[in-house]
């Protein structure tokens, strides 16, 4: 199901980023698919729950120019389970 804003019939936009965060002996890098808004190179993100004092911030280091919607993502997000039967001869 597509996640829908408060307009029932605007989509919502992902984009995939790279985000680094500090951590004892240098950086941890991840990559996560976040609302189009946040995914602007240098913006500071938090996972998780609102809190007065986040446990990790996040820098976006990098953003995809491509845009999936949030239907598209949901329907595909599971795709790698299947990657090895459908990749294999």
């Amino acid at each position: 199901m597509a996640k829908k804003s408060k307009n029932k019939n605007k989509t919502t936009w992902f984009k995939q980023c790279t985000f680094e965060t500090p951590c004892e002996g240098g950086r941890t890098v991840k990559t996560a698919w976040v609302p189009e808004q946040f995914g602007v190179i240098g913006k500071i993100v938090y996972f998780g729950k609102k809190t007065d004092k986040p446990d990790r911030l996040w820098t976006v280091i990098s953003a995809g120019s491509q845009r999936k919607s949030g239907e598209y993502i949901s329907d595909h997000e599971r795709d790698y389970l299947t990657q090895r039967q459908a990749s294999d001869i």
